[in-house]
């Protein structure tokens, strides 16, 4: 059997070799090389992104009774995270503090003493899956609460602090309503 030898012409070797190189190389011709971003840049990109404030949900922040009871033990808590363009619904990583205030009226600082406190990490996998609806778009607390701790009164101020891992620090308030059965025994005209 007889090889033969495939000639090439010298032009189009040439060109064969100057495209090798350029495959080798990684030359393109069209891309620049990336700018490198510095540090206050990288962290005005990301702010975008980040959540610039929490918002305790109002209209679904309520006292209620997690069991079959229907006395109250608890409050359940909605937030949501929203960032710098109002888009809500993030998701958040680091702690949230909760804490529960007697309510002083007339007050420039609604907030008198601290009745009770809750710590909740929101740091790993199985901690978002616990606390995060993914239809609603927001993270859900169900807070217990010990009646015999909590003086009666109709209204008391309910504070978060969320804490990235960064360092930030974010807060809202609400004034959360409650009609103890001591309170509506007192007033007037109560049975």
């Amino acid at each position: 059997m007889k090889v033969s030898k495939v000639r090439i012409p010298v032009m189009k070797r040439s060109c064969l070799v100057w495209s090798g190189l350029m495959l080798l190389t990684g030359f393109n011709g069209c891309a620049a090389p990336p700018r490198a971003l510095d540090d206050a840049a990288q962290r005005k990109m990301l702010a975008l992104l980040m959540p610039s404030r929490v918002e305790i949900v109002e209209p679904f922040t309520r006292v209620k009774s997690f069991d079959d009871n229907a006395t109250p033990d608890g409050i359940e808590l909605l937030i949501q995270a929203v960032n710098a363009l109002d888009n809500p619904g993030l998701m958040i990583a680091g702690r949230v503090r909760v804490e529960l205030y007697e309510y002083v009226p007339a007050s420039a600082d609604q907030k008198g003493r601290r009745l009770e406190h809750w710590d909740i990490e929101l740091t790993t996998a199985h901690e978002q899956r616990t606390y995060w609806n993914a239809l609603t778009q927001m993270y859900e607390f169900q807070l217990g609460i010990d009646p015999a701790k909590i003086p009666p009164a109709d209204k008391y101020v309910l504070a978060v602090t969320y804490t990235s891992p960064l360092g930030d620090r974010l807060t809202d308030e609400f004034l959360i309503s409650y009609k103890t059965a001591t309170v509506r025994a007192n007033q007037p005209g109560a049975r």
